[in-house]
């Protein structure tokens, strides 16, 4: 079973309804995985330097149409708009966020900036609406509504290589993280429609090329594939069946800030404009999810997981160790429950596997009196007696995973 909607259904995690096509409605258990993953991206973007920040969702027009995305993406754009009192119809003056650049450069442009805070680096979890055909929406994988980690960093163009540099060395922790070793880069260059003179695309282009191989990383070129402001570095992951299926990006902008007249006062007190990288590193987290669950069958590492341990009582007599053993782990940051009730241990474990949970701690009345667990661990035979401080520490440690 690798269709991460079947996938999904038997772990309980979210599902879909025609009432809201493209859109998610997260359960519980899939919620949790959300957060975890945002947990750590948070931890990941901190690490490098990043602040967060938050942005409303609906943007008034005249921002998308100085920064250009109403008129080349205006079809798939969902208007906002109220009633016009005098014509009786609906005036679509506002938009649901399709990106979150236009706002980000607004907390930009909210002051006058110094080149003491420069590079500035900003980031959000940007919740992301396009209006995407119905024909094309599929899963997790395509949506009309979903979460990316949208970040913008605003710089001087000596600072550009480095930047890439932090991006790819991101791209590398965080995918291996999640299990994914092997990932590959391709460069979209100039489209047909795009706005800024040859010169910036020339110069912006081979700014790319040219860190991608001062950092020792092979590319392919996907000629006419860049934004209509910038070229860019997508990154791509292949799934079970082969599909590439495209996550990370940055994108060098140096068309933005000219049109929008950004600038930082720099150290001989003149105006500087400076460039733009636009970053996501695991693109629309819904995606992420999707292929996850696929590439691993919905076996998530233990840190991941939306129920790291089960605790599954033999008997009645053993039920007041088992919730001691619930509380300790609770109290450490694990995702645990109790499973009781009359269900025979056999259809427990057998119900907790389908349900891909790592770790099932069998306690019966031997295990209280010794203050121990039967472990038995997801996908390995056999089972363990092991102290509930052993436990804990393991379960901490992975829990704690993106800490560092």
């Amino acid at each position: 079973m690798y269709d991460h909607r079947e996938i999904a259904r038997v772990m309980d995690l979210f599902h879909f309804e025609e009432h809201s096509p493209g859109m998610i409605f997260w359960h519980p258990m899939g919620w949790r995985v959300f957060r975890a993953i945002e947990e750590f991206m948070r931890r990941v973007y901190a690490a490098y330097g990043f602040e967060e920040v938050r942005s409303p969702v609906i943007l008034n027009r005249v921002l998308w149409e100085k920064s250009g995305h109403w008129e080349k993406f205006r079809n798939n754009i969902f208007f906002v708009g109220g009633l016009d009192a005098d014509l009786g119809d609906v005036s679509p003056d506002y938009a649901l966020k399709s990106m979150s650049c236009p706002a980000h450069i607004a907390i930009y442009k909210d002051h006058k900036r110094s080149y003491r805070e420069i590079p500035l680096r900003l980031m959000e979890f940007g919740m992301i609406h396009r209006n995407e055909p119905s024909g094309t929406l599929s899963g997790c994988m395509r949506l009309r509504q979903f979460v990316q980690d949208d970040a913008h960093i605003f710089c001087r163009e000596a600072d550009v290589k480095d930047e890439i540099r932090n991006f790819l060395n991101m791209i590398a922790e965080v995918y291996g993280a999640f299990g994914f070793l092997d990932f590959s880069l391709k460069i979209s260059t100039r489209p047909e429609k795009r706005i800024g003179s040859d010169a910036l695309w020339d110069k912006a282009e081979a700014a790319l090329m040219d860190a991608c191989q001062a950092w020792g990383y092979d590319y392919e070129i996907l000629p006419g594939e860049g934004a209509f402001y910038a070229p860019k570095i997508e990154v791509s992951l292949s799934d079970h069946l082969g599909r590439a299926w495209q996550c990370g990006t940055i994108q060098l902008d140096f068309n933005m800030p000219q049109i929008l007249d950004l600038a930082f006062v720099n150290d001989n007190n003149h105006y500087e404009q400076p460039v733009i990288l636009h970053q996501a590193v695991l693109g629309s987290i819904e995606r992420w999810i999707g292929i996850l669950l696929e590439n691993h069958g919905g076996v998530l590492p233990l840190w991941l997981a939306p129920l790291q341990v089960a605790v599954a009582a033999i008997s009645e007599k053993s039920v007041s160790w088992a919730e001691v053993v619930v509380q300790r782990l609770k109290r450490i940051g694990v995702r645990v429950e109790l499973y009781k009730g009359d269900r025979t241990l056999s259809k427990k474990i057998r119900e907790l596997s389908e349900r891909k949970v790592p770790l099932i701690a069998i306690v019966g009345e031997r295990e209280a009196a010794n203050a121990s667990v039967n472990l038995r661990r997801l996908g390995v035979s056999g089972q363990q007696e092991i102290p509930l401080a052993q436990l804990e520490a393991e379960s901490f440690s992975e829990n704690y995973i993106g800490s560092h």
